[in-house]
């Protein structure tokens, strides 16, 4: 793969991301891609996604339950296979009503141009507040019992 491949590749899935073009992101992706998105074990898309089936059903809970309003790339280098993005992200979930504002880093594996590995550095504690309302009240009683 030519050096720079790996981050066309790239680029045209955060361009499908920020154009909800699905049918394309899933084009992109191996068939046995794995994509790894941390988080609660409440919030419905974080884990470990392995498989065009698995991962489809990972951007299907995405699309229902957040409204994405920006993945604006700060920095994208890579060497070979490996592609880093640097992102300010801009996200509201739909069942709280709560915006998350974050920047973020993403590392892509990428072969015979298709994405084979994906994984998500992002701020869980945000993520998990934004999602879940008991999330903030367990983050403020754990902090009063930490400070005691």
């Amino acid at each position: 793969m030519a050096k720079s491949a790996a981050k066309d590749v790239v680029g045209r899935f955060l361009t499908a991301i920020k154009t909800a073009d699905g049918k394309t992101m899933m084009n992109l992706l191996a068939k046995d891609a794995a994509i790894v998105l941390p988080g609660s074990y409440k919030v419905p898309w974080s884990g470990r996604w392995e498989g065009h089936d698995s991962i489809a059903q990972c951007f299907r809970l995405v699309g229902e339950f957040l409204d994405i309003r920006g993945h604006d790339v700060k920095v994208m280098f890579g060497e070979g296979e490996h592609v880093f993005v640097l992102m300010y992200e801009t996200t509201i979930a739909r069942n709280t009503g709560r915006v998350l504002h974050q920047e973020t880093a993403w590392f892509f594996r990428v072969r015979a141009s298709k994405i084979v590995f994906w994984q998500a550095f992002e701020d869980t504690e945000q993520i998990n507040w934004v999602w879940d309302d008991s999330a903030r009240a367990w983050d403020d009683a754990s902090r009063r019992v930490k400070s005691k």
